[in-house]
């Protein structure tokens, strides 16, 4: 994040399985944390909602949020009661585009409120991750926070991006550190299995 912006004091991570915050101060990090359990305010989660009201999350889920005339106040609780609240929305028949925007909001409100916490926030603030392509989500921090909000360049391989720097910083006389993905070698195995230890079937 600093490469790209080195005004940075903070930092906002909302991936697909996660979220994170990050504090910098003097261009070290001051202050992490990361959300616990829930995936209420995770790509994964926004992405299933608009997948189950037959919207594109890519394109057609900002979209339907910034037609959003009163957005439905969804909470910001966890993943089974705000899905809850969505369904109960839909029955009631509530637009499209007001449940697009009650979630772009609440997928702010869960962060501020579940991962941030009491932290405090600085002045440039960058946004990174997946959600981060997400144009409402984007205005929905905007808005709550009234601050700008800069979204990284390469949002969704700024963690790739920052790996492979730090890789290169490593490097001692032109040769490779002790990272591993840099040592020459036989390819990664790759495996799967299903853990069984609920229901989700992962």
């Amino acid at each position: 994040a600093r490469h790209y912006d080195a005004a940075v004091d903070t930092i906002f991570e909302i991936g697909g399985q996660d979220s994170k915050f990050v504090s910098v101060r003097d261009g070290r990090i001051a202050d992490f944390t990361m959300n616990k359990i829930c995936a209420a305010g995770t790509g994964s989660f926004l992405e299933e909602q608009a997948w189950e009201m037959g919207i594109d999350i890519l394109g057609g889920f900002a979209r339907h949020a910034f037609a959003a005339t009163a957005p439905r106040d969804l909470g910001s609780r966890c993943t089974v009661f705000m899905e809850t609240e969505v369904v109960n929305a839909l029955q009631a028949g509530v637009p499209l585009a007001d449940i697009c925007g009650g979630l772009a909001y609440a997928i702010a409100r869960n962060y501020l409120e579940r991962v941030m916490g009491n932290r405090p926030l600085g002045e440039h603030i960058v946004f990174q991750g997946g959600v981060a392509s997400n144009d409402a989500v984007v205005a929905a921090f905007t808005r709550v926070l009234d601050r700008p909000i800069r979204v990284h360049p390469y949002n969704r391989l700024s963690g790739a991006i920052g790996a492979a720097r730090a890789a290169r910083e490593a490097r001692v006389d032109g040769q490779a550190a002790r990272f591993r993905g840099l040592v020459p070698g036989p390819p990664p195995v790759l495996q799967a299995f299903e853990c069984e230890q609920c229901e989700n079937r992962c």
